[in-house]
């Protein structure tokens, strides 16, 4: 697997594999994957880091980042009404997960000064979900870049799993 900010520069291409698996893909080369355990826990994996995502709460429903195998909290999603959501990744630092445009077919994690970071544009087609990443330049160095790509793909993984199911 190549660490992220390697291939970050090239196109990146989360692709669905059997069930509810996902590889993060830089041409031919594997950088990063996310496995769904059951019901919301996913597990992210890149090249250096591991996590697992799971989304917690009923009437204020968060999302938790931890190591595996902790119950420390590396960070917390927060969802907003209107989707989208915060992210607090230490106190004091916040990072937003915003609809990049009306079709909500584009998602950006925007820093404090709403400067987009990583972008997610939808590229499913038909039962497979499948999403383009692109790397802002000024992202590249910052150290939680990798958790947002795998992070923001876990986050729009499991909005659609909750639309399938809501329209079932």
């Amino acid at each position: 697997m190549r660490p992220i900010r390697e291939v970050a520069g090239s196109e990146l291409l989360w692709i669905q594999g059997r069930g509810l698996a996902f590889e993060l893909r830089a041409g031919d080369e594997v950088a990063g994957s996310l496995r769904w355990e059951r019901s919301s826990l996913a597990t992210g994996k890149t090249a250096d880091e591991r996590w697992t995502f799971k989304r917690e709460g009923f009437w204020h429903a968060r999302v938790t980042v931890r190591v595996p195998g902790s119950d420390a909290n590396l960070a917390v999603f927060d969802p907003s009404w209107t989707r989208g959501g915060s992210l607090e990744l230490e106190p004091g630092r916040t990072l937003r997960f915003v609809a990049a445009n009306f079709w909500r077919s584009q998602w950006d994690w925007v820093d404090e000064a709403s400067q987009p970071l990583v972008h997610f544009k939808n590229h499913g087609t038909g039962f497979k979900l499948e999403c383009k990443v692109v790397v802002e330049n000024q992202a590249i160095a910052l150290p939680d870049m990798p958790l947002l790509v795998v992070l923001g793909w876990y986050l729009l993984v499991l909005s659609s799993l909750d639309s399938r199911s809501d329209g079932a």
